[in-house]
């Protein structure tokens, strides 16, 4: 009993040594819509202005990246002017010990294609609001990982400097569906393994 014991011990370790060594991290989910949202919010100056569409924002098991739910959003993209659905999470967040921040959005099949999408961090006691440098593509029918570096000299973010003190004061994280003029689409989009790496 007590060999087997410490054979399963010894095997731990070799993994945990060998994930080290090739640089594999188990990443930290923050948020997997598992049980409910209730700090995930449209919020209300979105409701305010034309050209930004989200309608509505609920907990939906229709799709999932991870577990059995997702985050599903309701929009509604006219087509013709530039217009975009955004939702946000405001929590105090530290992530100095993480590298990357992941999102996965699923875009259903019968949707058209050319929406994209990106990442927008609100940080500091001045409350900046720090918008993605690119934009990502969805695709119809499939799940699209966003990926934006947290590394300080990071160039994912536009017109700022990654700096440990930015990482420790995360105020917000915002997820925005954009619509350049075109497409035009009326229906859900899914959120879901909302993750640190």
């Amino acid at each position: 009993m007590k060999q087997k014991t410490v054979t399963i011990i010894i095997a731990a370790l070799l993994i945990i040594i060998g994930n080290a060594a090739t640089g594999i991290c188990q990443g930290k989910v923050i948020f997997g819509f598992e049980e409910g949202i209730p700090v995930w919010e449209i919020p209300d100056w979105c409701f305010e202005k034309e050209d930004y569409v989200a309608e509505s924002i609920a907990v939906s098991t229709k799709f999932a990246k991870e577990g059995k739910s997702s985050l599903e959003l309701m929009t509604d993209f006219p087509g013709k002017i530039w217009t975009a659905a955004y939702v946000e999470v405001q929590e105090f967040f530290d992530w100095t010990p993480y590298k990357s921040v992941s999102i996965d959005i699923f875009l259903p099949k019968e949707a058209p294609f050319g929406l994209k999408t990106k990442l927008i961090l609100t940080v500091g006691e001045d409350w900046k609001w720090i918008e993605m440098s690119r934009s990502v593509k969805l695709i119809p029918g499939e799940w699209v990982t966003i990926t934006a570096s947290l590394i300080p000299g990071s160039t994912d973010w536009r017109r700022t400097q990654v700096t440990d003190e930015f990482r420790a004061d995360i105020r917000k994280l915002g997820v925005r569906i954009e619509s350049n003029m075109r497409p035009i689409y009326s229906g859900p989009i899914y959120i879901d393994n909302v993750r640190l790496e």
